[in-house]
């Protein structure tokens, strides 16, 4: 039965995706990169719907075990959906995603963060409590995450009309929120490079670097886009391809940094970039080493640096076998 629940799920998502396609138009004929979100869709809502049963972590990590390396990062964003949604409706003593990422990397914390930002963005639920947090390995993820789910499920308002950050976001969390909002244009635009460009060309310039960083991260870290796509992208992205490629770079940091590298996610960093031989350590050797104390005035660029920003000096751990030792 619970079996069939979670295929009910993953077909739920799927259609959405597809009608999501047909609604807007975009070209469905690149099957490999159809493929690809799918494969990340489904990786994400098998650790959704384990964290739903249980938060024990013992269950959870031999569930992580068991998805493909691959899309490990997107698994643990399904596990702090699925926390975050427990945490909401049924509270206890203890918050079951601090929990569950107590001790582990800031790599890993900021994708099962991100994944609390999934669960409240889809309900534009409030983020009050992550907006008013020094702890910035917790905040600076969800808001990323609650942008993407406001260009995945709310794209008519927030992507066709363009809409601002709700207003409870103010300085530097605006372009973070924009950053995931230009992650999900990836996907509801299925990597049409021509519809991409026009739905962050019609934002306000003030707006567009942050949202084709989003993008520059989100076809890194999934994967699935050919050379070709990727030099169109490249092209299409103009004055920002600099933000394109540095957001790529900061993807296929994260990968390393998580055990998941992937030779399509170097590749990507290196189109984009055009620096077929670099590393992505080496297109960011010009990541700031902190950020300014008064993070409601940071540089409209700094952003693309807040993922490695939060884990520079963050020491690479093996986190499944610490989240094996049940405390």
């Amino acid at each position: 039965m619970q079996d069939n629940s979670w295929q009910l799920k993953i077909n739920t998502v799927l259609t959405l995706l597809n009608n999501t396609w047909t609604e807007r138009g975009v070209r469905t004929d690149d099957e490999p990169m159809q493929q690809r979100f799918f494969q990340v869709t489904n990786a994400m809502w098998q650790t959704h719907q384990a964290s739903l049963a249980s938060d024990d972590r013992t269950v959870l990590v031999n569930k992580l075990n068991s998805i493909e390396t691959e899309q490990f990062g997107f698994a643990l964003e399904g596990i702090g959906i699925g926390l975050a949604q427990q945490d909401l409706v049924a509270p206890s003593d203890k918050n079951r995603v601090e929990s569950f990422v107590a001790g582990t990397s800031a790599a890993y914390q900021t994708m099962v963060y991100l994944g609390v930002g999934l669960m409240h963005g889809k309900g534009r639920l409030s983020i009050a409590k992550y907006l008013n947090t020094n702890d910035l390995v917790k905040a600076w993820p969800v808001i990323d995450g609650y942008g993407f789910q406001h260009g995945m499920f709310h794209w008519r308002e927030f992507l066709d009309a363009t809409a601002n950050p709700p207003a409870e976001f103010s300085g530097y969390t605006r372009h973070i929120f924009d950053q995931g909002l230009g992650r999900s244009i990836w996907m509801v635009n299925c990597a049409d490079v021509v519809r991409i460009a026009q739905t962050i060309g019609a934002f306000p310039a003030n707006r567009q670097a942050d949202l084709w960083g989003g993008i520059g991260y989100a076809c890194a870290s999934i994967g699935g886009a050919n050379r070709a796509t990727l030099a169109a992208l490249a092209a299409a992205s103009g004055s920002y391809r600099f933000a394109l490629a540095r957001a790529a770079a900061c993807a296929a940091k994260f990968r390393q940094l998580l055990g998941n590298a992937a030779g399509y996610t170097t590749m990507a960093s290196q189109v984009l970039s055009g620096l077929e031989t670099a590393t992505p350590d080496e297109i960011l050797n010009q990541a700031p080493k902190k950020l300014p104390a008064n993070i409601a005035d940071i540089d409209a660029e700094t952003w693309q640096w807040y993922r490695v920003y939060l884990i520079a000096d963050d020491l690479a751990t093996d986190d499944l076998a610490m989240l094996a030792k049940v405390s």
